[in-house]
């Protein structure tokens, strides 16, 4: 009788360290990193970059059911792109291009980072 409640017990703490481990390692936000698709435009009013917040877990890959919450502020080349979709609940924001040239400066804040970070985005011209 006394053996089943060992083997019991064990499968019971095995069971809660597996449950700390998940919600240590997979849930929990450990960084925040800025993905921007693609890294530079064109002068042409069709290019458009993605900015997105993803958020990421202790072993690396992105937090599973977790948004984050992020504002983008344009400091510089405000005039240089429009804003085709600003998404501060899951933290994306697209720009597209106008048809002139330049570098746009944007401070991004989320709520799990400390100091707001940077991007910088480059408009070149539409050559072929």
């Amino acid at each position: 009788m006394k053996k089943n409640g060992k083997k019991v017990t064990i499968v019971i703490s095995l069971f809660l360290i597996i449950i700390v481990f998940i919600c240590y390692y997979i849930f929990n936000i450990y960084e925040t990193i800025i993905e921007t698709e693609p890294k530079n435009l064109f002068a042409d009013s069709r290019s458009v970059v993605n900015i997105s917040i993803n958020a990421v877990n202790a072993l690396g890959f992105k937090v599973p059911f977790r948004k984050i919450f992020g504002s983008f502020e344009i400091t510089e080349g405000k005039d240089l792109v429009d804003i085709v979709k600003e998404d501060d609940k899951n933290g994306s924001l697209s720009l597209r291009a106008k048809n002139r040239t330049g570098k746009v400066v944007i401070y991004v804040k989320s709520k799990y980072s400390f100091l707001p970070s940077l991007v910088e985005i480059n408009i070149y011209p539409n050559t072929a």
